[in-house]
């Protein structure tokens, strides 16, 4: 009696969870955007736009329906804008990732999630991942293999123009003396 009690537990939980990621995605998302603001070397944290922050919500609420039941990847129902950048590179995209599977598996314990969520959100985020960086291989070498889990959304490429702007440190003077 007490393991079917369990498993409607375990049950209702998963519900909880599913419907909290499809119904409110913005919360995890704005928990994410913090993160990655807050970290000191992110590009992010310099004023640069996220490669992800057009797509963490409606990830966030695929990722919900899969754990609701639905089978498919939700990295390939995900229909938003990825955003890649050479210059950034894959670090850049593995931080980003890094500081959402944080958020993700953080609700799923606050929620009550178990093992079973926790396993779809990780293998959700190892997906997009292994994609997110094949995309990224593939825009510099065409030859490169494409991703094992297609992306559902477009893919962008984003260009990071230097500052036109000349910046000199008030120290360093023009040899003229400044008058006042």
């Amino acid at each position: 009696m007490r393991k079917a009690l369990d498993m409607s537990e375990r049950g209702r939980k998963a519900a909880v969870l599913a419907r909290f990621f499809r119904q409110q995605p913005d919360r995890i998302s704005a928990l994410w955007r913090r993160m990655v603001l807050a970290a000191p070397d992110s590009d992010a944290s310099r004023g640069a736009p996220t490669q992800l922050d057009n797509l963490v919500e409606p990830f966030i609420r695929e990722l919900g329906r899969t754990l609701a039941g639905e089978e498919s990847s939700p990295w390939s129902r995900t229909r938003a804008v990825l955003r890649l950048s050479a210059h950034r590179g894959a670090r850049s995209l593995y931080d980003e990732f890094a500081a959402l599977r944080r958020c993700l598996v953080d609700a799923s314990e606050v929620l009550g999630g178990g093992d079973w969520e926790r396993e779809r959100i990780n293998r959700a985020v190892d997906e997009a991942v292994d994609s997110a960086v094949a995309l990224l291989q593939r825009m510099k070498d065409p030859r490169a293999d494409g991703p094992r889990v297609p992306f559902g959304g477009l893919v962008v490429e984003y260009f990071e123009r230097p500052s036109r702007t000349r910046r000199v440190s008030p120290d360093t003077g023009d040899g003229r003396t400044a008058m006042h």
